[in-house]
């Protein structure tokens, strides 16, 4: 797992040291406000993640907001176009759009499958989100979430924390 802070680099920002807070326990902070900053923007740093067999209800149209974002990759898409059944049509990949930063699929008009059926589980997909390059402000706002955690106020900036957050947040939309 890639980490959005090393523990050099939060003790010389913190200006902490060993006896201060152990290598573990920062590389617990360090875990825990990657993972925070995952969840609060929508998005990840630690380099291509890979879902495989994702379910969706779709809304009756040709759209589907994905759970991640920064798709980099579509490797499958079934549909299952039957309420009552568990055959899945593949839809050849070509043949979806995926809106960049948004992750949002759209069916072509020559998709196999020209919707996403409007019942549990009646969409498979498998793809590939992420980012490798970790924005210089991420890392400071990891280091930001890491001086809340150890109670050091004058380290921690909460406007500029959330101002960083909000640039990279994802918003999602009701697709219409």
């Amino acid at each position: 797992m890639a980490v959005y802070a090393t523990t050099t680099e939060v003790r010389n920002y913190i200006g902490v040291t060993s006896d201060d807070f152990s290598d573990q326990a920062l590389t617990d902070m360090i875990n825990s406000a990657t993972d925070r900053i995952d969840r609060e923007t929508g998005r990840t740093w630690q380099g291509a993640q890979t879902v495989t067999n994702e379910y969706y209800t779709g809304d009756g149209t040709n759209r589907l907001q994905l759970k991640n974002t920064d798709i980099t990759s579509l490797d499958s898409l079934s549909i299952n176009t039957s309420s009552t059944g568990s055959t899945y049509t593949s839809v050849t990949t070509t043949k979806v759009r995926y809106i960049e930063g948004l992750g949002i699929l759209e069916l072509q008009p020559d998709a196999e499958v020209p919707y996403f059926p409007e019942y549990v589980n009646s969409t498979k997909v498998s793809y590939k989100y992420g980012n490798s390059s970790i924005p210089a402000d991420i890392k400071l706002a990891c280091r930001y979430l890491i001086a809340e955690m150890m109670n050091i106020p004058d380290r921690m900036n909460q406007d500029l924390y959330n101002m960083i957050i909000n640039a990279y947040r994802t918003n999602r939309y009701r697709l219409v």
